[in-house]
């Protein structure tokens, strides 16, 4: 079986810091294979960016697993992209067309700031997590 080739553009959230104002700046993904994970897609725009000197998107990430969830941002206006119950490292090309434009952006919450980019704080949900803190009420249907 041969392996399929799509062309995304991304209009990526590139914030410098917490007192940046930030704006949103476009991408092209060319050639990325449908089997490559969303994550290994950006590492193949962020290896570009390096060789031209620029600042390459930082992003969060941990076990590339689907376990953490800490590369949790938004695409398209939804938490993780467009699958339901997948994290965006498991969330692979293939879900995708060939010609698609993808908005990502960080988590737009008061109590996740925004660090730089597609990176929040999310030190005041890990402080409640290591008290052994949860949520007590039902919570969606």
């Amino acid at each position: 079986m041969s392996e399929k080739s799509i062309n995304v553009t991304l209009k990526v959230w590139r914030q410098k810091n917490k007192r940046d104002a930030g704006q949103f700046k476009e991408y092209p993904a060319k050639n990325v294979s449908s089997d490559a994970s969303f994550l290994e897609m950006i590492d193949a725009i962020n290896e570009g960016l390096v060789l031209k000197g620029e600042d390459p998107i930082a992003f969060d990430h941990d076990c590339r697993e689907g376990i953490c969830g800490s590369c949790g941002f938004m695409i398209n206006g939804n938490a993780h992209g467009p699958m339901k119950s997948t994290t965006v490292c498991q969330l692979h090309m293939r879900n995708f067309k060939d010609g698609d434009s993808l908005t990502l952006e960080p988590w737009r919450a008061e109590a996740f700031p925004v660090i730089k980019d597609l990176v929040v704080d999310r030190s005041a949900l890990d402080r409640i997590i290591k008290v052994g803190g949860f949520v007590s009420v039902n919570t969606g249907n």
